[in-house]
């Protein structure tokens, strides 16, 4: 069976590792938030076909430089990761989108890592934090029910980080290995 032709939406991660796999459309709306997708309802699937899968991104950016700073962080992200979905399912019905999946927020580098930190997108919290809010807020997207693009173990080592070598030194996966691994096996497990 041939896989269908996927589109990515949302911030920069809807593109880094996206971009090497075949049969990939992505449409970035910049460094958007979760925040500010679930608060201005973005729009980012309007060249989608009604019968595509289209993969939601989103999230990185707040858990890097915003949840530390709005405690208690769990309720915070169970607000953020609520309002994000119900933007989605409000989109993906307005459009009559069947096939909607959610990619998991990347694990981050270790700060001594990072290549170059970008200056309105700081770090917030110690590294050690931001692994905590990336895991919770994967587990609340995992129990959508739209099917969770989960490769999260495998970019990270033992403590919860970024491989360096997988990484662009930034805050993006660059090696497409494991994202390709994922879709393999979810397309032959439904063939």
């Amino acid at each position: 069976m041939k896989r269908p032709h996927i589109y990515t939406a949302g911030d920069s991660h809807c593109v880094f590792a996206w971009c090497e796999i075949p049969d990939v459309t992505t449409y970035t709306a910049g460094p958007m938030t979760m925040y500010s997708w679930g608060l201005n309802k973005n729009k980012v699937c309007g060249a989608v076909p009604k019968d595509a899968i289209v993969v939601m991104c989103s999230g990185e950016i707040d858990c890097r430089c915003h949840v530390h700073n709005h405690q208690p962080w769990k309720e915070t992200i169970d607000d953020l990761v609520d309002k994000y979905l119900i933007a989605i399912r409000e989109e993906t019905a307005d459009r009559d989108l069947k096939n909607v999946w959610i990619y998991n927020v990347v694990p981050p580098l270790r700060p001594d890592e990072i290549v170059a930190e970008a200056p309105n997108y700081p770090l917030v919290g110690s590294g050690e934090e931001r692994v905590q809010y990336v895991k919770y807020m994967n587990k609340k997207l995992s129990e959508s029910e739209f099917t969770f693009v989960d490769v999260y173990d495998k970019y990270s080592d033992e403590n919860g980080f970024m491989k360096f070598k997988l990484s662009d030194g930034h805050h993006h996966i660059q090696n497409s290995k494991y994202l390709s691994e994922w879709l393999e096996n979810y397309f032959k497990n439904r063939s």
